[in-house]
């Protein structure tokens, strides 16, 4: 099986090599001009912050609609007029959960036309600029891509930023027999979100160069499930030669098995019986009797609002599928054998108190005392950084042939009982916790660091509490640091760079220095390599 394996990711490489379309006018190079030629017409862009320029909403697909809705993404459609974009496209349907709503009465935001990504670069004639794409996150079930204003990365640090839209929930990941008759492996996988992501890369091959971009030189990137989808391309054989750095913060890499979406699917297809009239006790025995075109056609006739509608009390919606073809059957265990994963330099972050969001988000800063509040958010955070995260870098890191793996953790933030709190102390979501005990260094705290927005960053409202004038310095240094070592790596797959503490790469040696702690204080940050979380 392992021969069989090793020789299927060779060949999958060698025809992604093939797949660039033949059909289609080829993209310019960059001119130094807004408007550019690609491969399906074109684009005009307009001037932004620090320098750049940004193209907004370009299809990389068709929209994912009536017989393409679960299905593998298409090329776009050309078109003959110059496309100019002014505002982001529609953030794919998801649950109005008051993140994205605006107040919305209805149960889901946004349209299934929404495969679209935006482009930032200096305005500059400068070209083979690495390129930075970002993978946002939100569960898988969530998010957009709007909230990523990349013109501080692109424009500082001299590169071409992609940022993309790609189906979410039961609209991305989605599996049953149904969808499976008499359809081809990619198809047939469920993983229809990650097709799209693949989908993307692949324009951003066919593209990029029309935007001073270098195709070879291409970094992944994503946070929360963006991290999830930044491992999942790391086992995927659709993406090989795609990417060449890839850097995954708060991801792990958990596939879930096609039985678990096979039966998700059959109570989705049950709940919406149900709502267009069929008899609950009888909607089990209805779906049975249904044919596979029935079950397609039924499930394609239903609007977004109505299939969200219909399943928003069940569990689960399985992401991520182990289905062989888009990812490797083994799941985390393809790290095991250089053969079967795209060996790139890579960096895995996450924050020191990860857990602490989510606990917030349940109340627990209301119902349990401060040590036992503290003490879980730590142990659990490592718990959970161990299995998903140390271990794919111990797995990464034995094999000689492995390119850098670097580690890091992001600190700033976490309370401490003794020491320096970047967050006031004396203020708090009740009487009994500070801010800096409810919610520390939590999830996603490092994000407006990595894209230099501290303070500007839409999902979160951070100023008088955490990002104050008497602790600038500190917090300003430490995002211009985070986004130097990310730049270098971007364009060497090393992030070392002068002036900057030394990263070392991981280690799998007991005792060692295997990650780059990520603080600051009040006068600037505080960088150094660590065992752990002290």
């Amino acid at each position: 099986m392992g021969i069989v394996r090793q020789w299927w990711y060779v060949v999958a490489g060698f025809l992604v090599l093939l797949s660039v379309p033949q059909s289609v006018s080829a993209a310019s190079h960059w001119q130094d001009n807004a408007t550019v030629t690609i491969v399906n017409g074109k684009v005009k862009g307009r001037e932004d912050a620090f320098e750049t320029w940004v193209w907004k909403a370009l299809p990389y697909a068709r929209p994912p609609v009536g017989e393409l809705r679960w299905q593998a993404p298409l090329d776009p459609e050309p078109w003959s007029d110059v496309l100019e974009e002014t505002a982001f496209c529609n953030m794919c349907p998801q649950y109005a959960t008051g993140l994205f709503d605006n107040g919305s009465s209805q149960i889901t935001v946004g349209d299934e036309d929404c495969l679209y990504l935006n482009i930032w670069r200096p305005r500059s004639g400068a070209t083979t600029l690495p390129v930075y794409f970002w993978i946002h996150g939100g569960s898988n079930k969530q998010g957009s891509a709007d909230p990523y204003d990349s013109s501080v990365i692109a424009g500082t640090e001299n590169m071409v930023v992609v940022t993309i839209n790609y189906r979410l929930g039961p609209l991305g990941w989605f599996t049953h027999p149904a969808f499976r008759d008499g359809t081809d492996e990619a198809n047939s996988s469920g993983n229809f979100a990650l097709l799209d992501i693949i989908k993307a890369l692949e324009w951003v091959r066919d593209n990029i160069e029309a935007f001073g971009g270098d195709p070879g030189n291409v970094t992944i990137s994503g946070q929360s499930a963006g991290g999830v989808n930044v491992f999942s391309l790391m086992i995927s054989p659709l993406a090989s030669g795609l990417f060449h750095r890839a850097v995954s913060m708060s991801g792990q890499l958990q596939p879930d098995a096609m039985s678990d979406g096979d039966a998700y699917a059959d109570s989705v297809i049950e709940a919406l019986l149900v709502a267009n009239g069929t008899p609950e006790e009888q909607a089990a025995t209805a779906r049975k009797n249904m044919t596979n075109k029935e079950i397609r056609d039924f499930m394609r006739a239903q609007n977004a609002e109505e299939l969200y509608s219909a399943i928003q009390e069940l569990d689960g919606n399985p992401d991520i599928f182990a289905d062989g073809a888009v990812i490797h059957a083994d799941g985390p265990d393809a790290l095991d054998d250089p053969a079967n994963y795209n060996q790139v330099p890579i960096i895995i972050g996450s924050t020191s108190e990860e857990a602490k969001l989510f606990m917030f988000m349940a109340g627990l800063h209301k119902t349990w005392g401060n040590v036992l509040y503290q003490g879980f958010a730590k142990q659990g955070t490592r718990a959970a950084r161990s299995i998903g995260m140390d271990s794919l870098a111990d797995k990464m890191g034995s094999h000689a042939r492995q390119p850098g793996v670097y580690s890091y953790i992001f600190t700033y933030g976490q309370y401490r009982a003794f020491g320096y709190n970047a967050w006031p102390t004396s203020k708090g979501p009740t009487f009994t916790k500070s801010w800096a005990l409810a919610l520390g260094s939590f999830h996603a705290l490092d994000i407006p660091f990595h894209f230099g927005l501290i303070g500007s960053f839409s999902l979160f409202n951070l100023d008088e509490l955490l990002f104050r004038e008497d602790n600038r310095a500190g917090y300003e240094a430490l995002s211009d640091a985070m986004i130097s070592y990310t730049a270098q790596f971007a364009r060497t797959g090393d992030p070392n760079t002068e002036g900057l503490p030394q990263w070392a790469g991981w280690s799998t040696e007991n005792g060692a220095k295997k990650f780059l702690l990520f603080d600051a204080d009040d006068d600037g940050y505080v960088i150094e390599m660590a065992e752990d979380v002290p």
